[in-house]
């Protein structure tokens, strides 16, 4: 029986911010909020790739124009965004063994995009590509970023299966990247595009190396162990205890593809996650046919405005991100408090118009998931932009199954720990053949990169952050002359992440041909530049503590942390959004002379 409101017309606003407040210091006090191993740091799940054999080369000792570290959708767009204006040789290096970043290790079964594939696959139009469907899945995505290496030449720039060591500065030589195959690359400019879903996020457990059945991360799956396919039909774990760690977007995609061919399947959730609805459907031919030149660039501008609280006369994309943001109005900025005159009045306004939303995804709940036990614990009792919702139509259902256990790991002891045969939460043992962990990924820079890199006098890029981010427009750094970054750091963001690549990598293309153009070499931040951008972020985003503060623990917050400087405040993303930091660039490109930036 739930304790919830009867109506979800008019929720109590005040019982709900105590509901949110007791089911957040739940989390906030469990043993699994912010133990996790680091990469190289005893990890026992082996990270190989297993999608593509190795092969052997001999080591490379050249020089190039850039380096670019990462061969995802970032890599391959701001390589693309360079080759258009003749700024190269270019050398892509990448530990996978092709392009695709996280399309390319995340293989699980039911992986798919939450974007609509047809703002989400950049370069569209260019390469006559219309996908299959409103959403695609990883093995078309996949197939689109190998088009687009083919489409613009950029296999005959790329090192696969290489991973890099060292990237070091000098004022001779510039930058030498060395990698683990003994290459030893000098470059002007190296672009750190290595993306955020890659690199897995492994619960720090004992135990990890006691168990004896198999074990593996979502984004390293292991298909000799599970048999069947990206569709699923997973034979091999017939007649197996298999346990699901994490109810995140992986999870929540995968979890109704292997339930069917386990004997039992325990889904492991600390936080239940916001699931709405997909709805996807095949590519209307009638309608990809009467497309008119320029539509995926309107397309995506009609999207992001919508998303990030702006006006447009029609929804072209019409999904569950801009079903919601009509409603709730955008984290990012919009419309928050409609009539009301005060922002007290305002933020009271959004609050109520967020659990009104919530009260209906919690309601769709109730009327999907038939076990009461398992509705209840799948509620998430939080506002919508606490974390990054889900949109699936099957994961919800896959719960009414007798052989799929909802196991609640929420408690102050939480997972405890493995055994030879199982695992352990809140003192019970629990037998599972096999652990899929579902856990997440690294969730920084200094993190995931998992190699040193120094710029001017020595100094590491892990020194210079080691009390947060600290850019220029999310772009250049102070002491890292001729690096360039790619990511959400300090940047514009938008739902679309590929619409935001574009737009950094036409900014980094662009910087390097203007300066050029100027007659200069090298392009680095000034320190008081830096500084004063990161107070820009933090005086935009301690408003949003309050706020974090009241959320559930999870990466969007630093794990209940927000206030915590250096993570969440100078680690954020630049408040304007998207729109705001593309114009700002372009203004300091081409209007301001690159102010706050030493041309040499």
């Amino acid at each position: 029986m739930s304790d919830e409101p009867d109506s979800i017309s008019e929720p109590d606003l005040d019982w709900a911010r105590e509901k949110y407040k007791a089911e957040r210091d739940k989390r906030a006090n469990s043993r699994s909020r912010n133990t996790y191993q680091t990469p190289g740091g005893g990890i026992a799940i082996n990270l190989r790739d297993t999608y593509a054999p190795r092969i052997e080369r001999a080591e490379r000792t050249e020089e190039v124009d850039v380096v670019v570290i990462g061969a995802g959708f970032a890599g391959l767009i701001v390589a693309i965004e360079m080759k258009k204006r003749g700024i190269g040789p270019i050398r892509i290096l990448d530990t996978a063994g092709d392009f695709g970043g996280v399309w390319y290790w995340n293989r699980y079964p039911g992986a798919q995009c939450d974007v609509e594939s047809y703002i989400y696959l950049p370069y569209l139009e260019e390469t006559g590509y219309i996908p299959k469907e409103k959403y695609s899945h990883q093995p078309e995505i996949l197939e689109h970023a190998q088009r687009l290496g083919q489409h613009f030449g950029l296999y005959e720039e790329a090192l696969f299966h290489t991973e890099v060591k060292d990237v070091r500065w000098s004022d001779d030589t510039r930058w030498t990247v060395t990698t683990d195959r003994g290459d030893r690359i000098q470059s002007n400019f190296v672009v750190i595009a290595g993306g955020g879903q890659d690199q897995p996020r492994l619960p720090d457990l004992p135990g990890l190396d006691e168990f004896k059945g198999d074990i593996f991360h979502s984004c390293r799956w292991n298909y000799e162990c599970t048999g069947g396919s990206h569709s699923g039909d997973c034979d091999k774990l017939e007649g197996k205890r298999v346990a699901v760690v994490g109810t995140g977007a992986s999870a929540v995609q995968l979890v109704p593809y292997i339930a069917p061919s386990t004997e039992h399947l325990y889904v492991l959730q600390r936080t239940p996650v916001v699931v709405g609805e997909r709805l996807n459907k095949p590519t209307d031919p009638a309608w990809a046919n009467a497309l008119k030149p320029g539509w995926q660039d309107r397309r995506m501008l009609n999207y992001s405005t919508l998303v990030l609280g702006g006006h447009q006369d029609e929804d072209l994309v019409d999904d569950g991100w801009t079903h919601a943001t009509a409603e709730l109005a955008s984290v990012y900025g919009g419309e928050k408090g409609g009539d009301a005159t005060s922002p007290e009045e305002a933020a009271e306004a959004a609050e109520r118009a967020d659990l009104r939303y919530m009260e209906k995804l919690r309601a769709r709940i109730d009327q999907v998931v038939i076990k009461d036990e398992a509705a209840e614990l799948l509620k998430p009792w939080y506002r919508y932009f606490c974390k990054r919702p889900t949109f699936n139509d099957l994961y919800l259902p896959a719960f009414n199954h007798d052989h799929v256990e909802l196991i609640d790991v929420s408690g102050s002891a939480g997972l405890e720990r493995l055994t030879a045969h199982g695992f352990v939460v809140d003192g019970v043992e629990y037998p599972a053949d096999m652990m899929i962990f579902a856990s997440g990924f690294a969730s920084d820079l200094s993190e995931r990169k998992g190699y040193e890199l120094a710029g001017r006098d020595g100094v590491t890029l892990r020194e210079h952050w080691k009390d947060g981010a600290r850019s220029l427009h999310g772009a250049l750094i102070h002491g890292f002359p001729n690096l360039f970054l790619m990511g959400t750091v300090h940047v514009g963001l938008t739902i679309n992440y590929t619409e935001m690549m574009l737009r950094q990598g036409h900014h980094i293309a662009r910087t390097i041909e203007l300066m050029r153009e100027k007659g200069f070499e090298e392009i680095e931040a000034t320190a008081e530049a830096e500084d004063a951008y990161v107070e820009e972020i933090v005086a935009a985003r301690e408003a949003d503590v309050e706020f974090h503060a009241s959320c559930t623990p999870g990466y969007f917050n630093n794990e209940g942390m927000p206030t915590q400087r250096g993570k969440g405040l100078t680690d954020a993303v630049y408040a304007g959004g998207l729109f705001a930091w593309r114009d700002m660039v372009a203004a300091w490109r081409e209007e301001q002379d690159f102010a706050g930036a030493d041309l040499r």
